[in-house]
């Protein structure tokens, strides 16, 4: 029907039927306007899911790339062969290679661990030396560690807990005397230790550090190394070649560098301390960094810090694991006080209540307190922590032959 057709047919309507048509006609068009929004409104929504679940799976599959790029670059072990050999994960992860790839020596093994005062204080070939060659030492000291990260070095160099007859752990005094660090929140453990971390270790290892905000960060950064490594390797991408060379070089040559390594030169000749004052005088000539070392080490040897009792926990925590994982073993473990400095300080009087816990123990054995005492004298010290390549001979000596005598090596 034309337009002049509807006309005539709508003219002959009645008025109330031109009414019920107008209607009719209003509610049809409403209707249709609806159904096309509402289809427009479905093909949106359904384009909307499809983005939706687009993004979901990109997501996910770059979370899987991520994964399996992360898992074979850091815990296949691979990175950590070209990692920087002078940082604190490469001191320890080159340690617990050399332990793992050397031979057993034909005479019994010692692995002496600490920190930088054992590193710089300690020469696994005169304390050989000093036990006849009887018995084969191990510098396995890391600059900065503690016992958290020593556990995880002994574990990952030792993973049969035959290697070694005895392990002998420095420690800097018996008595816990709580400082202005609360090692059990030290964060940068887990870059120590990150090769030697399972992902298994990750919720014991992070449930270790009381505070929430670190225990967080240290739980991500164990889940995924490459967060924890970045910085190394922005150094590593830098400089490819360089890297290489240098971890070649220190996985092949490194145990040789350290155990002919004699120690530092300087000395602290002149040092002097008033007893009454407790003021320093420093000889002419001193370097800042030495100057800077002996006035942290005697920042609050005269003034001690509130005691909370977080080194007890953390010693009886970390220090008790180390001698429950020898546990059952023929591995004694011999506990000693380091030489604390050029100049003795005072003695404390919070007792050395988690290193006498642990010398109940039938595998344990606590030196003398005093054995070290005398070397606490400027011209055996560098600075104010670390014995020199005068100290350094004297303290390897006297270490060498005792450990031969309580293992009944003559």
């Amino acid at each position: 029907m034309d337009l002049a057709g509807i006309r005539e047919l709508v003219a002959g309507l009645s008025s109330h039927d031109r009414q019920d048509l107008l209607r009719w006609l209003k509610d049809s068009e409403a209707t249709r306007l609806r159904s096309e929004r509402a289809e427009a409104r479905s093909a949106v929504i359904g384009q909307r899911a499809d983005t939706l679940r687009g993004a979901v799976a990109w997501s996910l599959l770059t979370l899987l790339v991520f994964l399996c790029v992360e898992g074979f670059v850091f815990r296949s072990g691979w990175y950590f062969k070209f990692v920087q050999p002078e940082s604190s994960a490469g001191q320890l992860h080159f340690q617990v290679f050399w332990l793992n790839h050397e031979l057993p020596a034909k005479v019994p093994e010692v692995g002496v661990a600490g920190d930088s005062r054992i590193a710089e204080g300690f020469s696994a070939r005169t304390a050989t030396a000093a036990a006849g060659d009887k018995i084969h030492f191990w510098n396995i000291g890391v600059a900065g560690s503690s016992p958290r990260t020593w556990y995880y070095l002994l574990r990952g160099g030792d993973p049969d807990r035959t290697r070694f007859k005895t392990v002998v752990l420095g420690i800097d005094k018996y008595a816990d005397v709580d400082g202005t660090e609360d090692l059990r929140n030290r964060p940068t453990d887990l870059f120590y230790v990150s090769s030697q971390l399972r992902l298994t270790d990750c919720p014991e290892f992070a449930d270790s550090h009381p505070d929430p905000a670190v225990r967080h960060d240290v739980l991500v950064g164990c889940l995924f190394k490459g967060i924890t490594m970045r910085r190394d390797l922005l150094d590593f991408l830098a400089d490819p070649v360089k890297r290489f060379d240098a971890a070649r070089d220190w996985r092949n040559l490194g145990h040789g560098y350290i155990d002919g390594y004699g120690g530092k030169p300087e000395d602290l000749k002149g040092l002097s301390m008033d007893p009454a004052t407790h003021a320093l005088t420093f000889p002419p000539g001193l370097k800042d960094w030495q100057k800077s070392s002996v006035e942290n080490t005697y920042s609050h040897a005269f003034a001690p810090l509130p005691q909370s009792g977080s080194v007890t926990a953390y010693r009886r925590q970390w220090l008790t694991k180390i001698v429950d994982y020898y546990a059952g073993t023929k591995t004694r473990i011999i506990l000693l006080e380091l030489p604390r400095g050029p100049i003795p300080p005072p003695e404390s009087p919070v007792l050395p209540t988690a290193v006498s816990e642990l010398s109940r123990r039938p595998n344990v054995t606590l030196l003398p307190k005093e054995m070290f005492h005398d070397l606490e004298r400027p011209e055996l010290f560098a600075d104010g922590l670390h014995l020199n390549h005068h100290g350094r001979p004297i303290f390897s000596e006297r270490l060498g032959r005792k450990v031969a005598e309580l293992m009944g090596v003559k």
